[in-house]
């Protein structure tokens, strides 16, 4: 067909070009890393229109992203706009888009399968691979792009590192923030944390950094990074909501949360992981960078803080359902995904990586799964070859022997059901806890006195930074149990002895 012939030409003569763009929104550019996670979130809920939309701010920022110049063509597409899914989808195969294996599996490109810029593109396929330079691999330094919490930026961009971070905070927000430096762990802080909050979170990350340098990294990172708990107010400045509580923007050497608890800790490992990376000149898959953060989601430790023992949470039954449905993806087939094809099944493979770690750090190989991990990375980028050396069998007998282990597990219980335990009341997230928002009458938490305004901070031994926390251990507990919950009632700190009851056993 003549058309098609053209649009061959023209793809052909495209990729001959180099894509050269300006950044002229510098000044007032956003957070990356929580923009690509609202546009994961906007598929995940399919919702492409949603996702177009950001995906039009993201490109305004960063105008050559070929993986996300593909996801808009699989927006278009998905909507049935099949000449606009072709443009988009042209457009990314001229900025650098080589995944042609993944695109001919793509069902969101289904309604353009006989379009003639699709069929061109996959005639040219062979030629562009020729003529144009390859995609560079993950593990390359030169990949360090699309400046997400995990990856690092397409180019060396000084958007302020972490000290400068801190400094250009504290000027702008000197009156309203404590601000705190620990030379130790390379950490500059900033929070509106109350006193108590404050020194647990402190003591919480120093023993984080503490136990991965001596099981994993063996020092701390090369540079000071700005942790920030930002106020409500300010929370709107880094696009975080109730879904993305906090990233780490590793060019900026950044990390911004509003949850002290599960989101600062994933968060916190990046730092440590990126540190690593940057020292051995190593950048690791998606599935060791978001699996190991995850790890560190939720673990018990020692009253000496050097012993961690990492816990099932809400994402064990996520992996525990795929398992036993028969859905898991090959451990090869989510191990060689690209960073890209890896977000977009986020709420998948976040709890499947999680799950592989922590059987990992179950077994007691945790240490030589990373010595093995860098030694083995020059030749593996996968990461198969370290399981292999660390387990001493094959991948696929070390895959079956996790899910045996995930089905010996059980599903857990993380919900709140009618008759289960519960304190009785309805809260939201505080910036140290959950501030309680009703109190019903009849229930454990009204006959100990809980007020209205009451911050939950603990709960038996397990501390409370979120609607989160607050759920799964109130799902730990029993119907007649009574439980000892610390509560921040303006200043002062108070512990009430509740008796949980069923669910509902009180009236509003």
């Amino acid at each position: 067909m003549k058309t098609r012939k053209l649009i061959l030409s023209l793809i052909l003569g495209m990729c001959m070009l180099s894509s050269v763009t300006t950044d002229v929104h510098a000044q007032a550019r956003p957070s990356r890393t929580a923009l690509e996670r609202q546009i994961v979130r906007a598929f995940d809920r399919e919702d492409p229109r949603r996702a177009l939309l950001l995906i039009d701010r993201y490109l305004q920022y960063w105008p050559g992203d070929e993986e996300m110049i593909y996801n808009a063509a699989c927006g278009h597409a998905i909507l049935g706009e099949r000449d606009e899914a072709a443009e988009r989808l042209l457009q990314a195969v001229r900025e650098g888009f080589r995944d042609f294996d993944y695109m001919t599996s793509d069902e969101d490109l289904a309604s353009i399968r006989d379009h003639d810029v699709y069929l061109a593109i996959l005639e040219a396929r062979e030629k562009i691979r020729d003529q144009a330079p390859a995609p560079r691999p993950e593990g390359a330094p030169a990949s360090e792009t699309k400046g997400s919490g995990t990856k690092p930026p397409r180019s060396i961009r000084r958007e302020g590192r972490g000290t400068d971070e801190f400094e250009s905070w504290r000027r702008d927000h000197g009156s309203q923030y404590i601000f705190e430096t620990d030379d130790a762990h390379r950490l500059h802080v900033a929070s509106t944390l109350p006193q108590e909050a404050r020194e647990e979170m402190m003591t919480m990350i120093a023993r984080q950094s503490d136990y991965m340098v001596d099981h994993l990294f063996g020092a701390v990172q090369g540079e000071h990074v700005f942790v920030l708990v930002p106020n409500k107010a300010d929370c709107s400045i880094f696009d975080l909501d109730q879904s993305t509580a906090g990233w780490y923007e590793h060019s900026r050497r950044m990390l911004v949360t509003t949850d002290i608890g599960a989101s600062l800790r994933h968060e916190f490992a990046h730092v440590l992981h990126w540190g690593d990376m940057d020292r051995i000149n190593q950048r690791h898959p998606m599935w060791i960078q978001e699996g190991l953060a995850s790890l560190f989601e939720e673990y018990a430790s020692d009253r000496s803080g050097t012993k961690f023992r990492f816990l099932p949470n809400e994402r064990h039954n996520v992996t525990f359902d795929l398992v036993t449905g028969g859905d898991t993806p090959s451990w090869r087939q989510v191990f060689s995904l690209s960073p890209t094809r890896f977000m977009r099944a986020a709420n998948r493979f976040y709890p499947m990586t999680r799950s592989i770690f922590r059987y990992i750090a179950t077994k007691g190989k945790l240490d030589l799964w990373y010595d093995n991990l860098v030694a083995t990375f020059p030749d593996d980028q996968t990461g198969v070859l370290a399981l292999e050396r660390t387990f001493d069998r094959p991948i696929d007998r070390i895959e079956s022997d996790w899910k045996a282990w995930v089905r010996g597990m059980g599903r857990r219980d993380n919900t709140i059901a009618r008759g289960d335990a519960s304190l009785g009341i309805q809260a939201e997230s505080e910036v140290d806890g959950c501030r309680v928002t009703v109190v019903h009458d009849g229930s454990g938490a009204f006959e100990a006195g809980m007020s209205i305004g009451d911050v939950i901070v603990r709960i038996g031994g397990t501390s409370i930074r979120s609607t989160r926390e607050l759920m799964l251990a109130i799902a730990r507990r029993r119907v007649g149990e009574v439980v000892p919950v610390r509560v921040r009632r303006g200043e002062e700190y108070l512990e009430l002895m509740i008796t949980m009851k069923p669910l509902p056993a009180f009236n509003n």
